[in-house]
């Protein structure tokens, strides 16, 4: 269901965008029972509010604590959006929302996907309490090499937000399963970006695993909207080595460079054994930063 206006005629370029992509309604009544806090203060400009699972997350949890999650990572990331005004923000694999909060309160526009269904009422919740819905556009959807599939995500008792899709796993339509996902190319969301005149943005990747589909159905979006950083988790990238090169492959294709902190080049030898849990592609004169 497309619950925003966009352009008729952007849409009407494929039928199959219309059926596959899930756009959320922001306006819709959230669950009045979510447990919501105000974060902290970043770089003395802007605070945001992150709605959260029960203790049974370990990211909750840490929120609850801290009030913050991955704080040194969104300091950087917002550092360059305060350097590049021009800049909007892509949040692919949302979770909770952090970076889309905090992206979208600092005056951003930001397109957020996510597609596990506890995870979207937290970000819905989050968005309606700082009155922010002109500045999200939240989808639905898991990024997938095909648009219009079912599949069933693999759950973590413990890390109740963070799911993997599973390849092989076609599922009929469940309304009531929220680990039944509906899958999306990547460039079916660039209907969006062109409605929203998004031409430049910075982005973070947190799909598990799923990367490297965005990676290889992104061409059109790539081609459209300049991407000069990119934040990607690393972390258990050795136990899924040909996905993580096809990435790798993918990115470097584009003219990108991975980095450990925006300045520090990797050497890409060294992707499997030694890279820092969270890189940066990044693809600009980083004299400016460095």
């Amino acid at each position: 269901m497309i619950y925003i206006r966009l352009e008729e005629s952007i849409y009407s370029e494929t039928t199959n965008v219309y059926k596959s992509l899930n756009i959320i309604n922001l306006h819709e009544h959230s669950k009045d029972n979510i447990d919501c806090i105000k974060s902290k203060h970043l770089l003395h400009l802007v605070q945001t509010t992150i709605c959260l699972h029960d203790s049974r997350d370990a990211v909750s949890n840490i929120i609850r604590n801290k009030r913050i999650w991955e704080e040194s990572y969104l300091i950087q990331l917002l550092s360059i959006l305060i350097r590049y005004p021009e800049m909007s923000f892509i949040d692919a694999g949302a979770n909770l929302g952090t970076y889309t909060m905090f992206a979208a309160s600092f005056g951003r526009t930001v397109v957020s996907i996510e597609c596990f269904k506890p995870n979207i009422e937290k970000i819905r919740k989050a968005i309606q309490i700082e009155k922010l819905q002109d500045k999200v556009v939240l989808v639905g959807n898991a990024i997938f090499n095909e648009s219009g599939k079912y599949l069933k995500m693999q759950s973590d008792p413990f890390n109740v937000g963070s799911q993997m899709v599973i390849v092989n796993s076609n599922m009929n339509q469940s309304e009531n399963d929220v680990y039944v996902v509906k899958t999306i190319r990547f460039d079916d969301i660039l209907p969006v970006f062109k409605a929203k005149n998004i031409r430049n943005a910075v982005m973070k990747v947190d799909i598990q695993f799923s990367e490297v589909y965005l990676c290889e159905t992104g061409d059109k979006i790539f081609n459209y909207v300049n991407i000069p950083v990119i934040l990607m988790e690393w972390e258990q990238s050795p136990h899924y080595v040909t996905r993580m090169k096809g990435v790798i492959s993918n990115l470097v294709g584009r003219g990108y460079v991975a980095t450990a902190d925006m300045c520090t080049t990797l050497n890409e030898s060294d992707a499997f054994s030694s890279w820092p849990p969270d890189i940066y592609w990044m693809k600009m004169n980083r004299s400016e930063i460095c």
